[in-house]
């Protein structure tokens, strides 16, 4: 069930990156924002209560995946902000999606 709630959030993400990164309006781009946001907290909160509830010996490896997280979670909002406050980085842009969508297949093998 946890699978499945991050696989959903993260395809949520790269969608909510994807279309506020291409929208034209600031308030449409704050819309895709919090949606993000939204998404992204609850995609650490699953990815923390699956760090606690199989502490193993490699959990470590858990850690680094949520930091890694967190790190795309500093990339989409700086990319965001870039595109608040100016036009925006396509190349940023593509680099967050490409962030986004290594956390999905890390998800995928963590979970």
């Amino acid at each position: 069930m946890l699978r499945m709630i991050a696989i959903i959030m993260v395809v949520l993400l790269i969608i909510a990156n994807h279309f506020g990164s291409r929208a034209k309006k600031e308030k449409i781009v704050s819309n895709w924002l919090v949606i993000a946001r939204i998404c992204f907290f609850v995609l650490l909160t699953v990815a923390i209560v699956h760090f606690i509830l199989t502490l193993s010996a490699y959990w470590w490896l858990k850690l680094i995946g949520i930091i890694y997280l967190i790190l795309v979670d500093i990339l989409m909002e700086t990319n965001f902000r870039l595109k608040r406050e100016t036009f925006g980085d396509p190349n940023r842009a593509y680099g967050v999606t490409v962030a986004l969508v290594v956390a999905l297949l890390v998800i995928i093998g963590w979970f």
